[in-house]
C-alpha cells in the first residue's frame, strides 16, 4: 500500500464524531469523541440525548493536547469517503449490538457511517482511515473489536 498517494486524497474536514452506538440498551447508548480544528472532547455521558442522534451528542469533557494530536489525523478525511457514495458491500452491517460511528463535517457536508467493519475489498484509501478510526478509538479507551481480523485488511 502506498501511504503517499492515499494521503494525496485526503481533505480537512470541520469536525469528526467518531466511537460507538449501542442497539437495545437504556440510558446512555453511545461512547462517542469529537475532534475539530482545535479541540478533542468525549461525550457528556448523557442519559437524556435522543437515541439515534449521535450527531447532536454534547460534548463537554475536553481531553488532554497530548490526545488530540494523536487523534488529529482523523480529520483528513479520504476524499471518497465524504463525495461518493459507499456500498453497503464496503461497509459491512453484519452484527446488532456495538456498532461503530462516525460523522464527518466540512463546509457544510455532512455523512453519517454506522459500520461493523470494513469490507477487504473497499478502497485503500478508506480502508487506511478506518484503521486509523479503530485505532484511534481503542487509545481512547474504547471498546473495539479487532475487526482488521473479521474483514481481512
Amino acid at each position: 500500500m502506498n501511504d503517499e498517494f492515499i494521503k494525496e486524497k485526503t481533505n480537512q474536514s470541520n469536525k469528526v464524531i467518531f466511537g460507538a452506538v449501542y442497539g437495545m440498551c437504556g440510558g446512555d447508548c453511545r461512547d462517542l469523541f469529537m475532534i475539530n480544528e482545535e479541540d478533542l472532547y468525549k461525550d457528556a455521558d448523557n442519559f437524556s440525548d435522543e437515541y439515534g442522534n449521535w450527531s447532536n451528542t454534547t460534548f463537554d469533557q475536553k481531553l488532554r493536547e497530548e490526545e488530540y494530536n494523536k487523534t488529529a489525523d482523523l480529520l483528513n478525511i479520504p476524499t471518497n469517503l465524504l463525495e461518493n457514495e459507499i456500498s453497503q458491500e464496503d461497509l459491512v452491517q453484519k452484527w446488532a449490538d456495538v456498532d461503530y460511528y462516525l460523522y464527518i463535517e466540512k463546509d457544510g457536508i455532512s455523512k453519517e457511517i454506522i459500520l461493523d467493519y470494513i469490507n477487504e475489498d473497499a478502497d485503500p484509501a478508506i480502508k487506511s482511515y478506518f484503521r486509523t478510526f479503530f485505532k484511534n478509538y481503542k487509545d481512547l479507551g474504547g471498546y473495539a473489536i479487532d475487526t482488521t481480523i473479521v474483514g481481512r485488511w
